[in-house]
């Protein structure tokens, strides 16, 4: 009785999620390898020819600015630890107070510029917003709509699909453990009926660890409650790092402060174990400089320190070391890549790739069993008719024989 209501639950819900899933495991596949994609799509804008000196980053920012038009402000640029690759400077505004479905009315601008850092030359720009790569992530994170309501319709079905694998796996499971052996494998020589129920179940059961993680980490963008959970679970809360987001509004900052905490990173963190500072900017609100650096180390998670500077003096203010940030916080930085695949490199990579797949998968052969479901329900109905038909005597064939009208008696009264 409760695996026939699991069974009822998974196949519907799989139904109702299963539009959203396949597009969201698709682009999310095509997203893994992103970065690496566009740099052999764009390897004028994003490798160098290493020199001896570096351009100071006030003046690399300013030939970016000058590239994009005052108009739109340029909020942090980003650093590699590869003496090869071009510094990119970053613009982007949205429009909070939209009220269109569509996402791209929210979306002011978002620009990058890409700049030799040995030469202050402008490499090319990009309309982050119609880039392909980024296209895809909004589709995966939001189906292109208003951030808020695409958010809700990704991370329900995304939840729903959370569950459809648990009891896929309880529906799954054999009632002797000498069953196991047949469950695990595809039987390719059989009918594509059953060669299609195999890849639903078999590839279901391998994906199944894999594609929770992926699912579960992807929900931290679109519920708020839960990156709570996740924080309150692993001992923290999201208050315990509030203070990564204090603005600093005492003081206004240099060109000389920000030349100075530029300088720093470059030197606490040298080329052999950085990988790339995000470096934000000052502003008329906030003269903080600084970021997320991201280096070679030995963690399991990815490596990160939180450095901030007083933009005016270019003082180190705030340095959070990876190791003495929390779990949670350990956690949340490195989100992100556990979600990609990107957490352990190529391999993690390629597996999140199969991974994203398998799930694009599940409910398309998941649908075409229930046709087959529905079909043989048809052809069972038709036959138990045919039965009942054959059973029932043949009313039409007895010949008809109209009554006769019954006689008339009289009585007479004496």
């Amino acid at each position: 009785m409760i695996k026939q209501a699991l069974l009822f639950l998974h196949r519907w819900l799989g139904i109702v999620s299963g539009i959203v899933v396949v597009v969201v495991s698709i682009t999310g596949a095509i997203f893994v390898f992103e970065e690496e994609l566009f740099q052999v799509f764009h390897p004028a804008l994003t490798h160098v020819e290493p020199g001896e000196t570096l351009v100071d980053i006030n003046t690399l920012k300013a030939s970016a600015q000058a590239a994009l038009g005052q108009e739109k402000t340029i909020n942090f640029v980003s650093i590699y630890g590869d003496p090869s690759r071009a510094y990119y400077f970053s613009a982007n505004k949205r429009n909070a107070e939209s009220t269109s479905w569509w996402e791209k009315d929210e979306i002011l601008y978002y620009n990058q510029v890409f700049v030799n850092p040995y030469t202050g030359q402008v490499l090319g720009t990009i309309d982050k917003s119609t880039e392909f790569f980024y296209f895809m992530r909004r589709i995966h994170q939001n189906l292109l709509l208003r951030r808020d309501i695409g958010n809700m319709i990704v991370g329900w079905s995304v939840t729903i699909f959370v569950f459809i694998l648990i009891t896929g796996i309880v529906l799954w499971w054999p009632q002797r453990v000498a069953q196991i052996k047949q469950s695990i494998a595809i039987k390719w020589n059989a009918k594509w009926k059953r060669v299609n129920y195999d890849l639903h179940n078999v590839l279901g059961f391998y994906a199944f660890i894999f594609a929770l993680i992926i699912a579960l980490t992807g929900l931290t963008w679109s519920f708020v409650w839960w990156e709570e959970s996740v924080f309150n679970a692993m001992g923290s809360t999201k208050k315990d790092v509030a203070y990564l987001n204090v603005r600093d509004t005492t003081d206004t900052a240099t060109a000389e402060g920000v030349t100075r905490a530029w300088q720093d990173v470059r030197q606490r963190y040298n080329a052999d174990k950085l990988l790339r500072v995000t470096f934000n900017f000052p502003t008329k609100k906030n003269a903080r400089v600084g970021g997320l650096v991201h280096y070679h180390g030995d963690s399991w998670w990815k490596n990160a320190d939180y450095v901030y500077y007083n933009g005016a003096t270019g003082d180190l203010s705030l340095l959070v070391d990876h190791e003495a940030k929390g779990l949670g916080m350990k956690w949340r930085n490195s989100n992100y890549d556990i979600h990609t695949g990107k957490i352990y490199g190529w391999p993690t990579q390629v597996l999140a790739v199969f991974v994203s797949l398998i799930c694009a998968s599940l409910p398309i052969t998941g649908f075409i069993m229930y046709l087959h479901r529905l079909k043989k329900e048809k052809k069972r109905t038709k036959k138990a008719r045919k039965k009942d038909a054959a059973a029932t005597p043949a009313i039409a064939n007895i010949p008809y024989k109209p009554r006769m009208p019954a006689k008339r008696v009289e009585v007479k009264l004496k």
